[in-house]
């Protein structure tokens, strides 16, 4: 999304036409870690910079191809969702350590750190987080659900009750994981740290989990829940970083824009407001009272999602073209008088 706001924004200023506002182009890095040392250094040291903004324009959302017809077929345009993100899950990421006697790999004790921590580790994985479905969640869903296959139509009207359906999240997630993950607070175990030696038993060990919590969850109760479910005062949980719930509104110019520009490039689409399951910078800009949408002009089958941080991470060199076109005249309909 950063190449295409980009190049749609070099594009606005070759064209040289007077403009009823500025328009402000912003590269920060260290995004994937947490954006500490990016966006977030800017709002809490340089707040000036962001003064009379109005609606920033930042990655999270895109144009997904529901359900199993293609985009050249007869209902193609209708299958189109155009996703624009306005809130996402919390993100919060914990560090896991486990402390026990150390000794030699040749004499095991009944307990060590690295089995205390597999415990708990295996207890988080096991566990099922209640579904608890947010308003914004169930817009996100009933806005899709005339564009999904036959089998989630019903269901995605009423997914505060689809939810308590026996089997129904499991078959949403061997389906669709981005669509169950709004459904419920989830961890991921992704880092795990023992002994540098094979033959050592380490006093400690550690995990980190990646932790994504539903927008209306209260941290606090959620590391309970999670002391809980480990059940072992050896295993400390230590917080590495958390965010703060935000929504922005869609009654603006730039939202208006997209709903034009979308239409007139895939008639039969639709714009949706979405919730994120990951994170983005975002939240720092709603945090200081700035309304931000994250929005790329690309259209993606609901597969090709799952490529995002994984294998064969990609577009296609038309998303590209495309996506630079639809990105400046959604910047033309807002800019010009």
């Amino acid at each position: 999304s950063g190449v295409l706001h980009l190049q749609a924004f070099l594009a606005l200023h070759a064209e040289g036409r007077p403009l009823n506002r500025d328009v402000v182009f912003m590269a920060t890095a260290d995004e994937e870690a947490g954006g500490h040392f990016g966006a977030g250094w800017l709002a809490r040291n340089r707040p000036e910079l962001f003064e009379g903004v109005g609606v920033i324009l930042n990655e999270g959302g895109s144009g997904v191809i529901l359900g199993t017809e293609k985009v050249g077929s007869a209902a193609g345009g209708g299958r189109i969702s155009f996703q624009v993100e306005v809130t996402q899950k919390i993100p919060w990421w914990f560090r896991l350590v486990a402390t026990d006697e150390p000794g030699h790999g040749s004499m095991p004790r009944a307990t060590n750190s690295v089995t205390r921590l597999v415990h708990a580790l295996a207890k988080i994985d096991d566990y099922e987080f209640e579904p608890r479905i947010v308003p914004a969640v169930d817009a996100y869903f009933k806005a899709i659900a005339a564009m999904v296959d036959e089998e989630w139509r019903e269901p995605f009207t009423d997914i505060g009750e689809a939810v308590k359906q026996p089997g129904f999240l499991l078959r949403l997630q061997l389906d669709n994981p981005f669509l169950h993950a709004l459904t419920r607070n989830a961890c991921s175990i992704t880092m795990l740290e023992g002994s540098n030696k094979i033959n050592v038993v380490p006093p400690s060990a550690s995990a980190q989990i990646d932790c994504r919590l539903v927008p209306d969850q209260d941290p606090e109760a959620f590391i309970e829940l999670l002391r809980s479910i480990i059940n072992d005062p050896s295993v400390e949980i230590e917080t590495i970083m958390g965010f703060t719930p935000a929504v922005s509104g869609t009654d603006t110019d730039v939202y208006r824009a997209i709903k034009s520009v979308t239409e007139m490039h895939f008639p039969g689409s639709r714009v949706t407001p979405a919730v994120l399951t990951g994170f983005t910078d975002s939240h720092f800009f709603r945090d200081m009272g700035i309304t931000a949408y994250g929005f790329q002009a690309t259209v993606l089958p609901t597969a090709e999602r799952g490529r995002v941080h994984g294998n064969d991470e990609r577009i296609s060199v038309e998303n590209v073209e495309r996506g630079v076109r639809m990105t400046y005249e959604i910047l033309q309909r807002v800019v010009y008088d």
